[in-house]
């Protein structure tokens, strides 16, 4: 942690391109909307603009698809995504994160095999899923995790008509040190 956190939150909202995304940025929170690859391009450009290999960092993130009534940024919705912070994200997001991760589906009477498949997708692109009470724990670099979310929105997107991830992502966390002897 900082004790300069919101010059180092606001420099990343200012150096991430939403040109793919519409944003709205508020008293709690960076909002994306968009093609699930053109956000996953942004969410992921925010929290690699906003590294520092000193500090302790936390981001909250939630994506999600089938909340009636949203319709800001529809315009956005062109079923043909961009990344304009690819090239920036891959160069810089090869520093390790932990992450605990819900994935919920909604009006599926068969949930269970959904959210197999989306922690067996973890799995298969090297990201060591543990359980935990009501989440999954994934480690690996921000690179692999935001790959893992596109993948797992683009299995969502095509097989769910409403689901929601809701993540915590970390990095630097003196925790990991002091649980290192456990």
């Amino acid at each position: 942690m900082k004790d300069n956190f919101a010059e180092q939150i606001i420099s990343s909202v200012q150096q991430t391109n939403t040109e793919a995304v519409w944003s709205q940025t508020d008293l709690f929170s960076t909002l994306y909307r968009g093609e699930p690859e053109s956000v996953i391009d942004a969410a992921s450009g925010l929290f690699i603009n906003a590294y520092d290999p000193t500090t302790h960092m936390v981001g909250e993130f939630t994506f999600s698809k089938g909340c009636p009534g949203d319709t800001a940024g529809d315009n956005f919705l062109t079923d043909q995504p961009t990344r304009p912070n690819q090239t920036n994200n891959v160069k810089n997001g090869n520093f390790r994160v932990d992450c605990k991760y819900a994935f919920y589906t909604f009006g599926q009477g068969r949930y269970m095999p959904e959210i197999e498949h989306i922690v067996n997708l973890a799995e298969k692109m090297g990201l060591k899923p543990k359980s935990i009470h009501y989440a999954t724990v994934l480690t690996g670099t921000a690179n692999q995790l935001f790959a893992y979310f596109e993948a797992a929105l683009a299995y969502a997107h095509e097989n769910l008509a409403h689901y929601i991830i809701e993540a915590t992502v970390s990095v630097n966390s003196p925790s990991l040190k002091e649980n290192a002897h456990v």
